[in-house]
């Protein structure tokens, strides 16, 4: 055949055919690879799909809070109706619509304010369990009944990443998170601190303390405020001043010093807000299960009962137990679970305190 009759004759193919022309082709990925490039992972049931002329809505609820989220997973709620974007069809890599159906998503972040996530079958979201319960779909390396499992691995492995990344060292000079409390003994006694521009007494004096209410506080014990610590160094504790600058104060001049492990151990004591909802097996070993979330009214922290404290690595890690119910709320304090928590979240401050003056 010549060379132009036979590019006639595929233009002309590609006329007859232009669904295969312009049909989404992607080429399948592990599922590792989906959760890394995504912002937004999650497990959820599609109930509504509504369209428009160049994009059809589809509206999810959640099966349980995301494996991954934009800011921290444990902000989203099983249950939450959430909605995501996507192509009319098929050929533009729309996501198909099963009303009933259960899906996981894997979404980039929202195109711009206010806009909603994209979904589409080359990122790795696909229909999970069909609505009229056919046969489950899994990943190339991951099949169906495993998925949850190693969603829960790839988040656990991202926490640890971005915990690491962010937890405090003790000599930071640049450190903005809780490391310990500092009592400061002088004002028992009607005295003052000096607080100096840098570790050295020769230094430039930026503040006297002659009161907690000149320093970033919290109590370590019933109506006993300790100073917070950012960075310790041989001989100085560095501080912050309530104008918000930090400064330094000499050892010898302060009282107890309670590392921050130490505090929440035996004690009335919760998970703060930012916890990203794991629990490992060890400190900082082992495939992490996530939360059992406790019996009756929900609580913006989750209590728990702190057993010991271990550093690995430079970071504390906390044994726990999850309470079934608040102490302070209800009478039911056996545990849900059990297992190790890191200290610091994924913002680089405390995940786990405790309540200074009981319920």
């Amino acid at each position: 055949m010549h060379m132009n009759q036979f590019l006639k004759h595929v233009g002309l193919l590609g006329l007859l055919l232009p669904v295969q022309v312009l049909a989404c082709r992607c080429e399948q990925q592990p599922l590792a690879n989906y959760f890394e490039a995504a912002e937004f992972v999650a497990i959820a049931k599609l109930i509504r799909e509504a369209a428009d002329a160049d994009r059809r809505v589809l509206t999810f609820v959640l099966s349980t809070a995301p494996y991954k989220a934009e800011g921290e997973a444990a902000d989203y709620q099983d249950g939450e109706e959430l909605q995501f974007q996507t192509a009319l069809s098929s050929a533009g890599c729309g996501v198909p619509a099963d009303i009933g159906g259960t899906y996981v998503l894997f979404a980039p972040p929202a195109a711009e304010a206010g806009g909603l996530r994209a979904i589409d079958s080359c990122s790795g979201t696909r229909l999970h369990l069909p609505a009229n319960l056919a046969e489950p779909a899994g990943f190339m390396d991951v099949p169906a009944r495993f998925v949850p499992s190693q969603l829960i691995a790839a988040q656990g492995l991202e926490v640890l990443r971005q915990v690491a990344a962010s937890a405090p060292r003790i000599d930071d000079p640049d450190n903005t998170a809780l490391l310990g409390l500092l009592d400061l003994k002088a004002l028992a006694h009607g005295g003052l601190h000096i607080v100096y521009e840098e570790p050295s007494a020769a230094a430039t004096e930026i503040g006297r303390i002659d009161s907690y209410d000149d320093v970033r506080s919290r109590e370590f014990d019933y109506e006993l405020p300790g100073a917070v610590v950012y960075t310790k160094r041989s001989g100085w504790y560095r501080i912050r001043l309530s104008t918000g600058r930090y400064g330094w104060l000499r050892a010898e001049d302060a009282g107890t010093w309670f590392p921050y492990p130490e505090l929440p151990v035996r004690r009335l004591a919760y998970l703060e807000t930012g916890w990203s909802g794991l629990i490992w097996p060890g400190p900082g070993a082992g495939n992490p299960r996530r939360r059992t979330r406790p019996t009756g009214e929900p609580s913006p922290t989750q209590p728990i009962e702190v057993l010991e404290a271990r550093a690995i690595g430079g970071m504390p890690w906390f044994r726990i137990n999850l309470l079934q119910e608040d102490p302070c709320v209800a009478g039911n304090t056996a545990a849900a679970q059990s297992g190790w928590v890191p200290g610091y979240g994924r913002s680089g401050q405390p995940s786990v305190w405790f309540y200074s003056r009981g319920c």
